[in-house]
């Protein structure tokens, strides 16, 4: 489990990111590490509840779309 901000140097070595249910806002910095993780081959595997983003009070559609 990461806390911290995700960056490139976070996702060093990471084949494949599990985002489970994410309840907080990415930042942009943190979008643009995802953009270049998932470009460079990798994936992300990004689990939500019921009433998705705007219940969980996240902004991972931006991510998405």
């Amino acid at each position: 489990m990461n806390k911290d901000e995700i960056d490139l140097e976070t996702l060093d070595g990471i084949k494949l990111l599990i985002i489970g249910c994410p309840r907080e806002m990415f930042s942009l910095k943190e979008f643009e590490a995802l953009k270049k993780f998932i470009s460079s081959g990798r994936s992300v595997f990004i689990l939500m509840n019921e009433g998705g983003e705007s219940k969980l009070g996240t902004n991972i559609n931006y991510l998405l779309e």
